[in-house]
């Protein structure tokens, strides 16, 4: 029965947020798109999904990341939790890459936009069309999180990664911090209405320079980057 309120407060309160940031941020996105306004709402919107759910992340190595910095955020996926968790804990602003469908959503579509949110339209399979969009955001002093397995995990294990994420990171010169989360899988697992408190752990890694790396350097990078993460998980698991 907690779990049933803890679940109908969260809703409840992520549509309340949604409500008052959609407008914002094409207000403030209309006035000035790089205002740090946008991202006090997004903390303020990503506060709203945790606090029904009394989840407090654990978090380790802030520390290695330049708030001044922008970077290519690499993590695995575990549940539609992650992103907020990662708007709250890691050091530096960010955007999402985000389905050209949504776009298409009233009012919504116009706000992600607002908001800078990189946009994935399967019709320009170019990397330039994304590789412009994450040179406006990085203007702007953002960095870009793209999650390397391209989609949730169903289970929380990790699954293999694609190159995407890697190519945009050399193609752009960013460095790549990596990022593992754990425990959200457990609380909102893909397809699940109902979700079930619990703890939650996330790890920041070092950053890896791409300067001077080439697109024949892809999959050593994608899979360093893979087992860093999977290390990472594994020694959350036996803490």
């Amino acid at each position: 029965m907690i779990d049933v309120i803890r679940t109908g407060i969260t809703y409840l309160l992520i549509v309340l947020g949604t409500l008052i940031v959609t407008p914002a941020f094409i207000i403030i996105g209309w006035i000035n798109p790089a205002s740090p306004w946008m991202e006090r709402f997004a903390t303020f919107w990503s506060h709203l999904w945790l606090v029904g759910l009394n989840v407090r992340p654990e978090v380790e190595g802030v520390d290695r990341v330049d708030p001044s910095g922008s970077y290519i955020v690499v993590g695995n996926h575990q549940s539609n939790l992650d992103p907020v968790i990662h708007f709250l804990t890691l050091p530096v602003p960010l955007r999402f890459l985000s389905k050209k469908e949504l776009y298409s959503v009233p009012v919504f579509g116009i706000a992600i936009k607002a908001f800078g949110m990189i946009k994935v339209d399967r019709d320009q399979p170019s990397m330039a069309y994304i590789n412009k969009q994450v040179d406006k955001a990085v203007a702007r002093g953002r960095s870009i999180i793209i999650y390397g397995e391209g989609t949730r995990s169903k289970t929380g294990e990790l699954g293999p990664f694609k190159k995407g994420p890697f190519v945009i990171a050399i193609q752009t010169g960013l460095p790549i911090v990596p990022v593992a989360i754990e425990g959200t899988n457990a609380i909102w697992p893909p397809g699940a209405k109902m979700m079930h408190p619990g703890p939650v752990k996330l790890e920041i890694g070092e950053p890896i320079e791409t300067t001077g790396l080439t697109l024949a350097d892809v999959n050593d990078l994608r899979d360093r980057v893979r087992a860093w993460i999977a290390a990472s998980l594994q020694r959350m698991a036996e803490s």
